[in-house]
């Protein structure tokens, strides 16, 4: 489906973000607190995006603003090489993450609307972490010792031009009218600490991930070795993703959400306390499997929360503000050495299976199975 293409290519940055960012780190045009801070405007860029996206693109013109959001993406990108100053820099990002942002918007909607949305999510989580899984490995092994650091950001303008492409030939409306979509929105406290649960884990992935590249660096590991290690953890997050896509669907969130986030709390330990390429790579896969896995169920669990379905193009955008929230926090807490990122990402591990606990506590209303699920 051509809209979660254009989707895929904006959720690109995710998972080469802590190569294209540390490989700036390492060049000296940034430093590693300036690493968090551009991490953040882009990924709330991207947020920002996916919000206003979805709102502009639900109605009759969602085509033309497709294209004019890949065209754009392009363009930051064509110009992050060029700029000189940490200003400009974050200035280009924040453009890009707008962008991308607004891509997703295509297949979040999509998602949102569609008969079965965890499923949805897993095959969309899917078709956006094989290209980040190709790239990974690519960047730091096969062209930044050729082309150097900047070269990535041109594949990226190069891939945004191919999307504009796409979106040319995609419907004009990519939800259905407003009559149809029916509800109001029930703001019940299940909702908010739905959200709020899924902002805090975001928070705790993106401290965490955007650092990884320095964590490695500070296990004695190579740029070409921490590439590797990335690439592996993207590869579990495809086998994630597939694997909720194909059968773990019908898994019950009550058990995968609060389950998850105690798991990759577990995966951050190993991952700081294991020196070495195995510990580093095992604690990354590990990471990495989890955070793709049990995304999907995030929607579903707002889905559950609110029948109207009118808060769950909300998940995405809240998803995306954590990632960004993350390493802005994270970047208050390194200096010298980067374990403070990945310590934060702990405790806001375990505040997110508080939030889940408390809202599968018993008492509380057992969950409607989703007819959608079945499909």
């Amino acid at each position: 489906m051509l809209s979660m293409m254009i989707g895929a290519v904006g959720i690109l940055i995710l998972g080469i973000q802590p190569l294209l960012l540390g490989a700036l780190l390492n060049a000296g045009k940034i430093n590693a607190v300036e690493l968090g801070w551009i991490a953040t405007v882009e990924v709330l860029g991207m947020a920002l995006g996916v919000w206003i996206g979805a709102r502009l693109m639900a109605g009759s013109q969602g085509k033309r603003i497709a294209v004019a959001a890949c065209l754009l993406m392009a363009l930051a990108n064509a110009i992050t090489p060029s700029a000189d100053t940490v200003m400009t820099i974050a200035w280009a990002r924040s453009l890009a993450g707008l962008a991308e942002g607004a891509m997703i918007a295509v297949s979040i909607l999509t998602i949102s609307h569609g008969a079965a949305p965890a499923r949805l999510n897993a095959i969309y989580l899917t078709a956006g972490a094989t290209p980040q899984l190709v790239f990974a490995y690519l960047l730091p092994v096969k062209v930044f010792p050729v082309y150097g650091v900047e070269s990535g950001f041109y594949i990226l303008a190069g891939v945004g031009l191919l999307s504009a492409a796409l979106a040319v030939v995609i419907r004009d409306r990519l939800a259905p009218e407003p009559e149809e979509a029916g509800g109001r929105v029930a703001w019940t406290p299940k909702v908010v600490l739905a959200l709020a649960a899924t902002l805090v884990t975001a928070s705790a992935i993106g401290a965490c991930w955007s650092y990884a590249e320095p964590m490695g660096a500070r296990q004695g590991l190579t740029t070409a070795s921490v590439g590797v290690a990335i690439t592996i953890s993207l590869a579990f997050q495809i086998i994630g993703s597939l694997v909720v896509a194909l059968v773990g669907y019908r898994l019950p969130f009550r058990l995968v959400l609060p389950g998850g986030v105690i798991v990759q709390a577990a995966a951050v330990m190993t991952l700081i306390a294991i020196p070495g390429i195995v510990g580093f790579s095992f604690g990354l896969a590990l990471f990495g499997f989890c955070w793709q896995a049990c995304l999907p169920f995030a929607m579903d669990l707002v889905i559950e929360a609110d029948a109207s379905r009118m808060t769950a193009p909300l998940v995405m955008p809240l998803t995306l503000a954590g990632l960004s929230m993350g390493p802005l926090i994270a970047s208050a807490l390194v200096g010298a050495s980067v374990i403070g990122a990945f310590v934060f990402g702990i405790a806001a591990f375990v505040t997110a299976a508080g939030l889940y606990l408390f809202i599968f506590r018993p008492g509380s209303a057992p969950p409607v199975r989703l007819a959608s699920l079945d499909g």
